[in-house]
Order: structure tokens, then sequence, then C-alpha cells
């Protein structure tokens, strides 16, 4: 009996194994031809997802749980998205490489204003370098982003950085990227970002990390949420990072690329400069 469990179990991981689909390629700027970097790509509300490497290089697995009728969406800061039913590309593109390419978005950043009354500087967030707490990330979150939401009172508020602090990191290589999103009837809606934030944490380093956004001209009028999304590690096989959390709070997360969102009543520890 045992035997012919243990044998029905590998016939439904075989089943598993074989009924993937795997979709590999590269996406580039509709009109240079370049790579584009970091493209964020995911069944829509499903949990398969990926990013796009530097050379915008990228390889993502569909398992049995993916349809033909399923979305496969490719979005990317300063580009205008694109999507494709999973059914026309397995016909269209079965053993060939999918190349997309994507046209650059109309700038929607909004400028700050500077005048002679700014200079009201302002720790928002959740703050910490507690090492009680930690919101952990491991090597299976590669898309995955998570973030807090700030409270703006003001217009014109400019958002000058970002920082948290590391408890643990076995990783020789981290990439992150910085997501500003305006919130929505209390959800994340559009990034109101033109340029990628790319972070970038190298040799198990630990402690206050702080992210200078003052080159970017944030500005915001009313609340947003500021996220951090993981798009590359190294080791890609194991390792985990802890960052500082608090009790209280919440904390928005996305478990892939193209997932919904959700929220947990710990709060990540970003602290967020803001001046008005």
């Amino acid at each position: 009996m045992k035997r012919s469990l243990l044998f029905i179990l590998f016939l439904l991981n075989s089943v598993s194994i074989f009924a993937q689909s795997t979709f590999k390629g590269v996406v580039t700027d509709d009109e240079n031809g370049k790579p584009v970097p970091y493209v964020s790509i995911g069944i829509i509300n499903k949990l398969s997802g990926t990013v796009s490497n530097a050379d915008g290089e990228f390889k993502i697995n569909l398992d049995i749980k993916v349809s033909d009728d399923d979305t496969l969406k490719f979005s990317s800061i300063g580009y205008q998205s694109k999507a494709f039913l999973v059914g026309d590309l397995k016909k269209k593109f079965k053993d060939l490489p999918l190349n997309v390419t994507l046209k650059k978005a109309v700038n929607h950043l909004k400028q700050v204003v500077i005048n002679s009354k700014r200079g009201n500087e302002k720790i928002l967030g959740y703050p910490t370098t507690s090492k009680l707490l930690g919101f952990g990330v491991g090597t299976n979150s590669i898309g995955s982003q998570a973030g807090v939401r700030i409270s703006i009172k003001h217009e014109n508020t400019s958002i000058e950085n970002l920082s948290f602090f590391i408890i643990q990191n076995t990783f020789e290589q981290l990439t992150f990227r910085v997501n500003v999103y305006e919130m929505n009837n209390g959800k994340p809606g559009n990034n109101i970002l033109n340029d990628n934030v790319i972070v970038t944490v190298r040799n198990k380093q630990t402690g206050k990390i702080t992210v200078d956004l003052t080159s970017y001209n944030i500005c915001a009028d009313r609340d947003v949420l500021i996220s951090m999304e993981w798009i590359e590690a190294n080791p890609g096989t194991t390792g985990m990072l802890d960052v500082a959390a608090v009790i209280f709070g919440s904390t928005y997360f996305k478990q892939a690329s193209q997932y919904q969102w959700a929220k947990k009543g710990t709060g990540l520890g970003f602290g967020v400069k803001v001046n008005y």
C-alpha cells in the first residue's frame, strides 16, 4: 500500500512538472531596440511572476494553475504595459524566444514646486533600528514587494529619502527597486515614478540603509505607498533577508509581479523623510 501511494505521488509530481510551460526572451525599447531592464512580468492575479535582468532578459515558468485564458503582462516604469493571452503565446512562440517591445509612456511625474516657505522636514512611516522584530524575505520572492502607506498632509510634499534597517542578510548581493504608488480608495494605484530607483546591497551588509531620492523630484499631494521590490539576488537559490519592523501599523505586500496587493498588521520599518 505504501509503495502504491508513493508511486501515485510520483505520477502526480511528474504531471505537474511536464505540464509547466516556459517562456524566455528579452524585452527591448520599441524605438531604439535597447534592452529594458527590470521589467515586471507575470500572470495577472496569479503567483507566476518574475523580473527581467539588467539586460532585459527573462525566463518565466507557468505551472498547471495557469490556463490558456490567463494573461501574461509586461510592465515597466516609464513604459506602456503590454499583455498577451497565454494560449496565443503557446501557439505562436512554442520553443521560440518571446521577444517583447515596449513603448515609452508619457511623463506623468509631477515636479516639485520650490519656494521660500519650504523647509518643514518630517520623518514619516515606521522608522526603527530594533532587532526584536523582522520582516523576512527569501529567494523565492523575486518580483514581490512590500511597503508602507505614507500620510501626506500638505500639497507639494517632496519625498527626499527612504531608510530601513537590515537585521540579517546572508546574500552576497541584493538588488531592489523603490516604487511610489498613489493611494486610491485605500489601495495602491499608479506608480508616479518615471525612472527606476535601484538599490544594491552588497557583501551581506546589515545595519541602516538610506536611499537618497532628492534627484528624482518626487512630489505628492495625497497619500502614497512607498515599497521595495525584490528584483535580483546572489546567490539565487538560498538565503534570507530580515528587515526591522514594528508590531503596530501595517504593511502592504504583493507576492508576485502581477499579483494583487494584500495587507498585514505589522509595520515594515520604513522611515521616509519629507519636506513641505
